[in-house]
């Protein structure tokens, strides 16, 4: 499985084959990493996307930035199950967030969602010692126009991390 930063050519077939509230995260991810804020990472296995997520480089909480200002993954999306995809897209955010010299590393996770949990929770992500944070994100159609907005509570999960050294001996 090769996990890499997303090409233009990459969200352009991805959208070419998504419905319209796909498209415009697919897009919100792309403009994310154009203004440098964080990496839209894909995995890709056999040259086909089988999963992918976006790397932020800080917490789209204000409460966790002011606490730990951990790099932050957001919507992990493995598109099969149980083969590694979601695990090894975890290994290669926090490789990237120990390359950028962070200490830690997050994640918010909707409490009916305890597959994911565990994943996490396997992988060394606890529980933040704060509340709960609010996601907050909309759904537009096709010509952009907003049609729900959701405001999900959600559990914070924090994976501190051992920064690279800049002289590659640790």
């Amino acid at each position: 499985m090769d996990i890499k930063p997303a090409t233009r050519a990459d969200v352009d077939r991805l959208i070419a084959t998504a419905g319209p509230v796909t498209q415009h995260h697919l897009r919100a991810r792309w403009e994310t990493q154009e203004h440098g804020d964080g990496l839209f990472l894909l995995a890709h296995r056999d040259g086909e996307v089988v999963g992918h997520t976006m790397l932020l480089r800080q917490s789209k909480y204000a409460e966790v930035r002011a606490a730990d200002d951990p790099v932050e993954i957001n919507a992990l999306h493995a598109y099969v199950q149980n083969q590694g995809i979601g695990t090894a897209i975890i290994r290669a955010a926090e490789a990237l967030a120990t390359d950028w010299g962070r200490n830690a590393i997050g994640l918010a996770v909707e409490p009916d969602n305890p597959a994911a949990r565990r994943l996490y929770e396997r992988l060394g992500y606890r529980q933040w010692p704060g509340s709960q944070v609010v996601d907050t994100w909309t759904e537009q159609d096709a010509a952009g126009v907003v049609v729900r907005t959701h405001n999900d509570a959600c559990d914070y999960l924090l994976k501190k991390l051992t920064p690279r050294r800049a002289d590659g001996l640790g």
